[in-house]
């Protein structure tokens, strides 16, 4: 954190006295990068960020990285411009993949976490700045909160589980060669007991490791659920 943080404090310095290395940001959607940020960009599966519910562990915690040069007094144009660039160009070795967003769409990640890196969720100005969704609350904030976005894409990208992506409905094959629809009964036991039943070519461990059985409560299962069924 402290070497990733060093190199934050230099790209910004970089971008004060205009020698930024990939171009300036050229104004983003902080509402469409909320979103982006949750879904497509799977940024919350390796980052945590207080605004945005996630707690990834794999990457840097945003709202750390960011604390300091605010309080400083960096500009937030100027820190869209460092997130910009670390997107395209990442720390070496950090294991994310340059360009893992491109256009519009990056710049929308980064006036996003720009805007709500180190937000204060008790300060009814920063709440009021952060826009979008409440990734706290509802299906969306179970999926990020649980970490459900780091093995479920909702794209229909492959990973280490099942996409969620028209999952809700379709016939699924087990382990134990059993054929079974993905219907509300299926997925709220998948949810509470992850082990029970194994989708072929899928590992049992790997869900219960994060989430052990019983520690999702019904209610809140139900929910994902109805998240999950929305994923067409």
């Amino acid at each position: 954190m402290r070497a990733l943080s060093g190199a934050l404090l230099a790209g910004l310095v970089l971008l004060v006295t205009g020698c930024g290395t990939g171009g300036v940001a050229e104004g983003g959607n902080a509402s469409s990068g909320k979103k982006l940020f949750l879904t497509e960009g799977k940024c919350g599966g390796c980052h945590t960020m207080k605004d945005a519910g996630s707690r990834g562990q794999v990457g840097p915690n945003l709202d750390a990285a960011f604390q300091q040069p605010k309080a400083d007094g960096f500009k937030e144009s100027g820190i869209e411009n460092v997130v910009l660039d670390q997107i395209r160009f990442p720390t070496t070795g950090s294991g994310m993949p340059a360009n893992l967003l491109e256009g519009q769409d990056a710049e929308d990640v980064a006036a996003y976490v720009a805007r709500c890196s180190a937000a204060d969720p008790n300060d009814p100005d920063d709440k009021a700045a952060c826009p979008g969704i409440v990734a706290g609350t509802g299906g969306m904030g179970l999926y990020v909160s649980l970490g459900c976005q780091g093995c479920h894409s909702l794209d229909g990208s492959p990973s280490s589980g099942p996409t969620f992506k028209g999952l809700f409905g379709s016939n699924v094959k087990l382990t134990n060669g059993q054929t079974v629809k993905a219907d509300d009964a299926y997925l709220l036991e998948a949810i509470v007991d992850p082990d029970k039943e194994i989708v072929t070519g899928f590992q049992p461990g790997v869900m219960s490791a994060v989430i052990p059985k019983g520690q999702v409560s019904e209610a809140d299962a139900k929910m994902l659920v109805d998240f999950i069924k929305d994923q067409k």
